[in-house]
């Protein structure tokens, strides 16, 4: 189809996947092309959804597969329908007018396989939470662009797209095979853009496709997601994509970090994080 799908991806928090459509929908983006994901969460949320909404697309998971398994069935599922290209949101985003249909024509024009868009915080809409992002090999840490004067393409040795909300492809899809559903959550948005990388798939940003950011915080408190997801796929990442060197400065930045946590979870008697931060430790003497 020449006009791309939008796969919105939630779990639980009605209301912020509520805004997050009406959004999409009060734009005038037509219901066939809206596709609402739910990663697993109560039964109640899905059937609100569905009666209250139902002239879109509902997909259900019965059980919360991470960003990474939701992300794949979302877009998959979107391009099982022939949409040639996706917008994918997570359900603390809100829409602007046209992004969607912004970032399919920057795709086609730079025969690139995945777009970022402009996006901004919710609450103070003149600054920007990220504009792509990066890796810094130096301290094995992620961060964000907060400005619009930067190249159209990303750069291939570190840029990547953060998965807040992104456009892709079909066709990168399918060569890519999605995000890869092992690191579950954290990382894997990283991860799929160096992959590209390497496939010679381009990257590219578009400054005039806005999508607005509320930041969720439905992880942040879990240390099964903050210390052990976030930090174990940090080090696989680093082992995939580096060496010598920089593999041997990564894992010291990584153990020196982890040290440092483990620290202030004794100071707090945390523990469930002593827990993960012994078992990171551990994985990362392994070989």
């Amino acid at each position: 189809m020449s006009l791309p799908g939008i796969a919105l991806l939630y779990y639980n928090k009605i209301r912020l996947t509520k805004t997050c459509l009406d959004s999409v929908l009060s734009a005038g983006v037509e219901p066939d092309r809206v596709h609402c994901l739910d990663n697993g969460s109560d039964l109640a949320v899905y059937s609100e959804l569905k009666q209250d909404y139902p002239e879109i697309h509902h997909i259900r998971l019965e059980s919360n597969c991470g960003f990474s398994g939701g992300f794949n069935a979302a877009l998959k599922y979107v391009f099982t329908r022939e949409f040639s290209s996706c917008l994918f949101l997570t359900n603390d985003t809100v829409f602007h007018a046209d992004a969607d249909q912004i970032l399919a024509n920057a795709l086609k024009k730079e025969s690139a396989g995945l777009a970022a868009p402009c996006i901004r915080y919710a609450k103070k809409p003149d600054q920007i939470d990220s504009f792509g992002a990066f890796f810094s090999a130096d301290n094995a840490s992620l961060g964000h662009y907060h400005e619009t004067q930067l190249p159209p393409i990303l750069d291939f040795e570190k840029d990547y797209i953060p998965g807040t909300a992104l456009a892709m492809t079909a066709e990168a899809f399918d060569t890519l095979g999605g995000v890869d559903d092992t690191f579950h959550t954290y990382w894997e948005d990283v991860d799929m853009c160096f992959r590209a990388h390497r496939a010679n798939i381009p990257l590219i940003r578009c400054s005039n496709a806005r999508i607005d950011h509320g930041v969720g915080r439905t992880c942040h408190k879990k240390p099964f997601y903050t210390t052990w997801l976030f930090q174990r796929n940090r080090l696989i990442f680093c082992r995939r994509y580096l060496s010598g060197n920089m593999l041997q400065n990564a894992e010291a930045c990584i153990r020196k970090d982890w040290q440092h946590m483990h620290e202030s979870a004794l100071k707090k008697n945390d523990q469930k994080r002593l827990s993960y931060i012994c078992d990171l430790l551990s994985f990362l003497d392994a070989e």
